[in-house]
């Protein structure tokens, strides 16, 4: 199932991708970590009352709170995102559209052992970068913030969200992959998508009156109110892993059964 050899070449072709977009999400938080207050976000939310950003700066004035209504709804979804649609088409797409696909399977290796190792190494990836995120703003907290300033245990439910939402996205991004030739039909649905996803879920926090829209984003399965209030969010975790699990099978039995170009 696993061709150990493309599954290396593809950790070493996607290396400098994932340490540069797990790099940037550290920084964020550990900037944001930093620079937090309880007197700063309050003074914030007061200047912005009224505001449509106040819709955005929500928070209840603890340093995960914060994160929850900044970190967590802009850059731990955007950057996780752009890797995986990145990747996502390099991984099958850019290989058929290129003519390089063929020489892959000129070889031994099979078309179930490109995509199982592909997808492998996708999941992995994503585990690395949302394991090193947490361990950095644990870090980040110990350093700036005074002690139990954190609350580590809803942390780490957040990064496990993280982790599944994007889970979701690579999986769409992988099977958009496996589904179409070109690398632009698959960036197309690929990074279409869940670019809609995050547009709508934008939407929805400048105005209450867009709220039916949340029937309409992934990213309502990832509420980060939830799992700060402690309920209701494992059934959300829940789907998120079985939509992955879906778009990852299809991506793989379309590519197994597809005619192509080569």
């Amino acid at each position: 199932m696993i061709s150990f050899p493309y599954f290396k070449q593809t950790i070493k072709s996607n290396f400098k991708f994932l340490l540069a977009f797990t790099l940037v999400v550290c920084v964020f938080i550990t900037v944001l970590t930093n620079v937090f207050t309880p007197k700063a976000m309050e003074g914030l939310q007061a200047v912005t009352e009224g505001t449509i950003i106040s819709n955005i700066l929500s928070g209840d004035g603890t340093l995960i709170g914060s994160m929850a209504s900044s970190f967590y709804a802009l850059m731990a979804i955007i950057f996780p995102m752009v890797y995986s649609i990145m990747v996502g088409n390099r991984m099958i797409a850019e290989k058929v559209d290129k003519g390089s696909m063929a020489g892959f399977l000129s070889t031994p290796t099979t078309r179930m052992q490109i995509t199982v190792s592909s997808a492998l190494y996708f999941i992995l990836s994503l585990a690395v970068m949302w394991g090193i995120v947490s361990l950095a703003g644990i870090v980040a907290a110990e350093a700036f913030q005074e002690e139990d300033a954190l609350d580590v245990d809803v942390f780490l439910m957040m990064n496990l969200g993280a982790f599944l939402y994007h889970l979701v996205i690579s999986g769409i991004c992988f099977c958009s992959s496996c589904i179409f030739n070109t690398s632009k039909n698959s960036l197309t649905f690929g990074a279409g998508i869940p670019l809609y996803f995050f547009v709508v879920s934008m939407f929805i926090k400048l105005s209450d009156d867009l709220n039916f829209l949340k029937n309409f984003t992934l990213n309502t399965l990832f509420d980060t109110q939830k799992i700060l209030e402690g309920s209701g969010y494992i059934q959300d975790f829940v789907i998120m892993g079985v939509l992955a699990l879906i778009l990852y099978t299809v991506g793989i039995i379309w590519f197994e059964k597809k005619d192509l170009p080569l």
